[in-house]
C-alpha cells in the first residue's frame, strides 16, 4: 500500500508542476494551468498523509522533496525541453543517493520493551500505564495510556 501512495503523490506532483509550467508559458491558459495545477497537488497531499502511517517521517520527507525535486526536473526536460548542465546532473546524482540511503537506513528501531518502562517509570512516575512508541531520547516520544 505504501508503493501505491508514492507512486500516486510523486505521480500529482509531476502533473501539477507540468501544469503550472503550462499556464506560466501560455498566458492565455495562465488559469486553467493554476487552478487546475493546485486541483492536482492539493490531492498529492492525501497520498502524502498515506505515506506518513506506514513509513518513518525522515522517509518521507526524503522521498516528497528528493524524488519530487528529480521527476519534476525530468518531466520538464521531456515535456518542455528544459535545459539541464552536466554539473546539475551530478546534484541529480547526489540527491538520488541522498534519499537511497535515508529511505535503505532509517528504519525503526526495536526497542527493549522493559528498558523503556524503566526509563518511562524514572522519568515520570506517572507515567508507569504508558507505553512508549519512540526511542526514549529521541525528540518525539509519544505516550499512549493502555487501556484497563
Amino acid at each position: 500500500m505504501v508503493y501505491f501512495h508514492i507512486t500516486l503523490f510523486l505521480a500529482c506532483q509531476i502533473v501539477a508542476n507540468l501544469l503550472f509550467k503550462w499556464g506560466a508559458v501560455s498566458p492565455s491558459h495562465y488559469w486553467w494551468g493554476f487552478t487546475l495545477g493546485n486541483a492536482v497537488g492539493i490531492t498529492s497531499i492525501l497520498f502524502m498523509i498515506g505515506m506518513y502511517r506506514h513509513l518513518p517521517a525522515a522517509n518521507v520527507v526524503a522521498i516528497s522533496t528528493g524524488g519530487t525535486f528529480i521527476l519534476i526536473q525530468l518531466a520538464m526536460y521531456l515535456v518542455f525541453r528544459e535545459k539541464i548542465q552536466p554539473m546539475a546532473i551530478l546534484g541529480f546524482v547526489l540527491i538520488v543517493a541522498g534519499v537511497l540511503l535515508v529511505a535503505y537506513y532509517n528504519n525503526p528501531r526495536e526497542i527493549d520493551k522493559k528498558k523503556t518502562e524503566q526509563t518511562i517509570s524514572a522519568g515520570n512516575p506517572s507515567a508507569a500505564n504508558s507505553t512508549l512508541l519512540a526511542d526514549p531520547g529521541s525528540v518525539s516520544v509519544i505516550f499512549y495510556q493502555k487501556v484497563k
